[in-house]
């Protein structure tokens, strides 16, 4: 949702003509609101329709983490009483259910502006959209744009938190993005979770560091292999 659109490229997607148009049609009219927004809905509701067409769904509306009651349950228990940040926020569904402050760097907006130098890739991701068939991300009116680090310094949450969120890698590293985010620096400011799948996200660095994995029955992703989805944990590193 956000930073995530690198995943359009890096993973293996069901093709958008694959749809079934009357079970597409049925889950829109469940899981979306009178705007075309996602609702936060048990997870069941998702759970009952065949996993390659809930991939198509997510490429038609831009969904990487299908907000459920589990997930926002889960995340709420783990913010606690503290100050809570999402970054690449996307369409805020979540954070708006928690309350959360919710951010993104609109990287899938038309005005995006990009350093220079990854100009031509930002435009070979926007194209590859169009060419995938998959809608760009549907900002929420209250998510404010802001990158991830920006954010997590100006608004210094207790828990930082993230959904399918692609991490800074070098030229010619794989698994990531250079535009990805440098989450090694949240860890200095603050604890971050993020709902993830440990074969897409099989390369993030963050991994390397102690943390918990947990497996979260409710938590429904985009990613073919619905076995790994994970949510990681990372506590805020002592200074």
């Amino acid at each position: 949702m956000n930073d995530v659109m690198t995943n359009i490229l890096s993973q293996k997607t069901t093709r958008l003509i694959d749809g079934d148009k009357h079970l597409l049609a049925e889950l829109e009219r469940e899981v979306l609101d009178e705007d075309g927004m996602p609702k936060v809905v048990p997870a069941e509701v998702y759970l009952k329709y065949p996993h390659d067409q809930l991939r198509v769904f997510g490429g038609l509306n831009g969904l990487f983490v299908f907000p459920t009651c589990e997930l926002v349950d889960f995340l709420r228990k783990e913010i606690g009483t503290g100050k809570a940040l999402e970054i690449g926020a996307g369409n805020g569904v979540v954070a708006k259910a928690l309350g959360a402050i919710a951010t993104d760097n609109y990287q899938q907006s038309p005005d995006f502006r990009p350093e220079p130098k990854f100009q031509g890739l930002w435009q070979q991701l926007m194209d590859s959209l169009t060419t995938t068939g998959n809608a760009p991300v549907r900002y929420g009116e209250h998510v404010l744009r802001q990158d991830a680090i920006s954010a997590v310094v100006k608004h210094r949450p207790d828990v930082t938190y993230g959904l399918f969120v692609t991490h800074r890698v070098r030229v010619g590293e794989s698994g990531g993005s250079v535009m990805g985010i440098e989450e090694h620096k949240i860890l200095k400011r603050s604890r971050y979770i993020m709902a993830g799948n440990l074969v897409t996200h099989e390369h993030k660095h963050l991994l390397a560091l102690p943390h918990q994995e947990i497996t979260l029955p409710g938590l429904v992703t985009r990613a073919a292999v619905q076995d790994a989805n994970r949510i990681f944990i990372w506590e805020k590193q002592a200074r």
